[in-house]
């Protein structure tokens, strides 16, 4: 791919000529930002980190899908801490290309290692037949070379898209920064959408169908069947991603066709990117919370943990009685 000098491009709302759209779209985004990052982000760090501490808590059993999810988890708490880099939106973070291009680096690796990851678990547990999601498929039984593999391909893509991001020639030079550089050539979100979209999202959707058309032939499992319940949170995890991905996916597309018109666009179209951003954010939230809640392990350690709380503070109330009615005689 031929180099490409990308010094004309700005962000609208530096330049635009539309006041009254320019604040319009940046109250929109700093709302919506405000919202990410007062309800979304504390609640995907709490699950996320409940979750990881009871996978860490049975790490000598953990195989086949409990090591996928726990993968899930632990990319998850990145990603948001990732989103931090947000928190100032509708401004953007000042570093150099360099910093800029680390930070791509990082997050790309978590967007494709996630993606790989629900590819993976939905080939491994959803296209066999429940009686055989009762033990672990014969590639889920060495979970740490299944990942490994998984999470060299992540990096090897990462690579592969953060080499079209055209910084090298002005590595310390300032810039304004997020985690899809506006300066990157339009190549870079052509090959982003394509491994993401176009590869793993559209095999997704092909091992979706097909599990439709396998499950229409199962008897029902009994109540209570294990696999059905494997069944249910890969199914949650996977589509709680697919919808957070295709925004972000369309916002891509729709910024590499401004880049090769060499149109800087209009506010609203930086309003699109901003907002899918924050719902790739989400994406960790929505993972982390079909986990605790779906997942047996992590269910059960939630549930643990109420009934203990509820004991606790019946103690305390029925110590607190005792002594007012002391008190009282």
């Amino acid at each position: 791919m031929s180099a490409h000098n990308m010094s004309w491009i700005r962000y609208p709302s530096r330049v635009s000529m539309a006041v009254e759209e320019v604040i319009a779209t940046q109250s929109v985004v700093s709302r919506c930002t405000l919202v990410y990052m007062a309800l979304f982000l504390p609640l995907s760090l709490a699950a996320g980190l409940f979750n990881l501490t009871t996978f860490v808590r049975g790490r000598a059993r953990l195989q086949g899908l409990d090591a996928c999810l726990a993968d899930l988890t632990a990319t998850g708490l990145l990603v948001t801490l990732l989103s931090l880099t947000a928190i100032g939106r509708p401004d953007y973070l000042a570093t150099t290309h360099l910093g800029c291009a680390v930070l791509s680096l990082v997050f790309n690796i978590c967007y494709f290692n996630a993606q790989y990851v629900q590819v993976a678990m939905l080939s491994a547990f959803l296209l066999q037949r429940p009686s055989c999601l009762r033990a672990a498929p014969q590639g889920a039984q060495r979970p740490a070379a299944s990942l490994a593999a998984i999470g060299g391909c992540a990096i090897c893509s990462s690579l592969g898209v953060v080499a079209l991001l055209g910084m090298s020639g002005e590595l310390y030079e300032p810039t304004l920064c997020q985690v899809d550089p506006l300066t990157a050539w339009p190549e870079y979100e052509i090959v982003k959408v394509s491994l993401g979209l176009g590869l793993a999202l559209v095999l997704k959707l092909v091992l979706l169908t097909l599990l439709g058309i396998r499950r229409a032939g199962w008897a029902a499992p009994p109540q209570g069947d294990e696999g059905s319940a494997h069944c249910w949170v890969v199914l949650a995890v996977t589509l709680a991603s697919f919808a957070c991905r295709l925004l972000y996916n369309t916002a891509l597309v729709q910024r590499a066709r401004l880049k090769l018109r060499r149109d800087i666009g209009a506010p609203r179209d930086e309003l699109l990117m901003n907002l899918a951003e924050l719902a790739l954010f989400g994406e960790s939230c929505a993972i982390a919370l079909a986990t605790l809640l779906l997942h047996r392990p992590c269910r059960q350690a939630l549930l643990s943990l109420l009934e203990r709380l509820a004991q606790r503070c019946r103690r305390r109330e029925a110590g607190n009685n005792f002594s007012l009615n002391r008190v009282g005689s």
